[in-house]
């Protein structure tokens, strides 16, 4: 589905404050890029699937009951009490005029609803995982950045990382606890794709406590070339993100399913962005579980599940 938004200035009628539903159930938002305007002017993306609805910013509506500096306030929207936050505030941009600030994105990810300021809205694109390189290592609140085109221009554009904001936001609160339990007894390899420093260092932690063997991949090309240089009776599961550059999930379940010795091993997505048409795709491809981000203590249990 191809998705516009105009934002003309007298668009933005404060007596309409619903602007536009971004995702239906029939939805294929996979390569779909909500793109915004940081205050340093340059372009930052959130994937559609993640997002509920955007609406105008009334910063008169909120309550400043949190302790968090992060969160502006709590605002009640489409009956969930969520908090809001400054997305230039978090990404330590420039500081700026609040009254510049004309959106909210409202986001579902990872069990939690958030709500985004942002200064302004300027496209829906579709950006392919071609076009995305991983730049993780030089910021950590960011994912890949991306070229994109605006108009008749090109420019570049920063997919941040929503995990990463998440867990500045709540901290421990906003992953599960994880397992306390006997090393697993399996030699097998786990092989986990994640283009989310935070997320991949979470793994880590999760794996060792396990005791299981494992591969930690950034994207899920570097996972397909690890295959051709390992026997496939040591492969015990897959466990991949879909959002990643190079290639995707998808793009790594696509390429399975294309090798009949793939067939019986486990694969689960781990993933923030699983709206029900993305569900109903990964299940027709034998998936065998979705997990949401970041619940480790759902897969160390779907590990020993699987794997044992």
């Amino acid at each position: 589905m191809n998705l516009s938004i105009d934002f003309e200035d007298d668009y933005l009628d404060e007596d309409e404050i619903d602007l536009i539903k971004l995702v239906s159930s029939s939805a294929d938002v996979t390569n779909q890029y909500i793109v915004f305007e940081g205050s340093n002017k340059e372009y930052y993306a959130i994937n559609v699937a993640k997002v509920e609805e955007l609406f105008v910013y009334n910063k008169e509506n909120l309550v400043h009951n949190n302790t968090n500096k992060l969160i502006k306030g709590i605002a009640d929207v489409r009956s969930h009490m969520t908090s809001l936050v400054c997305f230039d505030d978090w990404f330590l941009n420039e500081k700026i005029d609040e009254n510049l600030y004309e959106i909210l994105i409202f986001c579902y990810f990872s069990a939690q609803y958030i709500g985004l300021i942002v200064k302004q809205v300027v496209d829906i694109v579709s950006i392919m995982p071609s076009q995305m390189q991983s730049s993780s290592k030089s910021n950590e609140l960011t994912t890949f950045v991306a070229s994109i085109t605006l108009g008749k221009n090109t420019y570049l554009c920063t997919i941040f990382d929503t995990d990463k904001l998440l867990f500045d936001l709540y901290g421990e609160n906003s992953i599960s606890n994880t397992l306390t339990c006997r090393p697993l007894e399996s030699r097998k390899l786990v092989l986990f794709a994640d283009d989310s420093r935070l997320v991949r260092k979470m793994a880590y932690d999760s794996f060792e406590r396990l005791g299981v063997n494992f591969k930690i991949f950034e994207d899920g090309e570097e996972l397909l070339l690890f295959l051709e240089a390992i026997d496939v009776e040591d492969i015990g599961i897959f466990l991949l993100d879909i959002e990643m550059p190079k290639k995707t999930g998808i793009d790594v379940i696509n390429a399975l399913k294309e090798e009949k010795k793939y067939l019986n091993i486990p694969i689960i997505v781990h993933t923030n962005m699983a709206n029900s048409s993305i569900s109903d795709t990964l299940y027709s491809k034998n998936v065998s579980k979705i997990i949401g981000k970041v619940d480790f203590k759902t897969i160390e249990s779907s590990i020993r599940e699987y794997m044992l």
